[in-house]
């Protein structure tokens, strides 16, 4: 009896010790993370897509982590639903290389989550899909904090409170004229030199100038050293690249058609999926 007392006590004890572990391990996973968020946000030498796989890196080491503790210790089936949920897991860290995630991308893989819960033993499976779950929520935070994702809801609300004046005046305008837009395709290649800009644009003296005073006033080009080449801004960069995801998405949504390029090239074929 007492040695059967012991026993349930070591097990007590060795359960509490691996929670104690499992939290350590998650404490300095979520410290590496808050770190690589500061540099990024400080201006460090770290670029985005290098912060973003350092944050894949760890928050895969988390899931990996928590699965290992988590998930019921004798079943015979826990190695293919881990590996199961991993790849699932795996799916949803692959968005991060996108420039947005969207509430439909988050449903397919919801949809591929409760697929296999309904494969599951009533009963028997509820802690670890609780666990995969959890894991799956906490991925769609990190999307969140990053600027990634938003739910329909969130941008009704975003659309909400837009200052029309201040978008119009800062970012609709500066970008509404051909020539402008031109000079920002330049730019977003390399830096390009008054000289370049007006044999690239066919533009001339004034001309040229009214244009980059207008994109610079606007904060979406600057002047390197007041007299320097030019160049976008952290603020011209994201447009450009926001109209292109626009333009491509909006051309996509036409269905099947004729997309003339800004080059002038006729190119057919059909709307793909994002």
């Amino acid at each position: 009896m007492y040695r059967c007392e012991m026993t349930v006590h070591e097990d007590a004890v060795g359960k509490e010790i691996v929670q104690l572990k499992q939290k350590v391990e998650e404490m300095g996973l979520e410290l590496r993370y808050i770190t690589a968020l500061l540099r990024s946000s400080q201006g460090s030498e770290l670029r985005r897509p290098e912060v973003f796989d350092l944050l894949r890196d760890e928050a895969r080491q988390k899931a990996a982590s928590r699965l290992d503790a988590g998930m019921a210790k004798r079943c015979e089936m826990r190695p293919e639903c881990r590996q199961r949920f991993m790849e699932l897991l795996d799916e949803n860290l692959s968005l991060l290389d996108r420039p947005r995630v969207t509430e439909e991308d988050l449903d397919r893989q919801s949809e591929k989550l409760e697929s296999l819960r309904s494969q599951a033993v009533a009963g028997r499976c509820d802690g670890c899909f609780r666990e995969v779950g959890s894991l799956f929520q906490d991925q769609t935070e990190l999307m969140r904090q990053l600027g990634l994702y938003r739910s329909k809801e969130e941008i009704r609300d975003s659309i909400d409170l837009m200052p029309e004046e201040i978008i119009v005046r800062d970012i609709l305008e500066p970008l509404s004229n051909p020539q402008r837009m031109l000079i920002m395709k330049a730019l977003s290649r390399s830096q390009r030199s008054f000289t370049e800009l007006s044999s690239l644009t066919n533009l001339r003296g004034g001309n040229l100038l009214f244009h980059l005073q207008r994109l610079t006033g606007t904060g979406m080009v600057f002047q390197r050293g007041g007299r320097g080449d030019y160049a976008l801004t952290p603020k011209g960069q994201r447009s450009l690249e926001t109209i292109n995801d626009l333009y491509m998405r909006t051309s996509a949504a036409g269905g099947e058609g004729t997309i003339t390029s800004t080059a002038g090239e006729r190119v057919h074929g059909s709307a793909g999926s994002d």
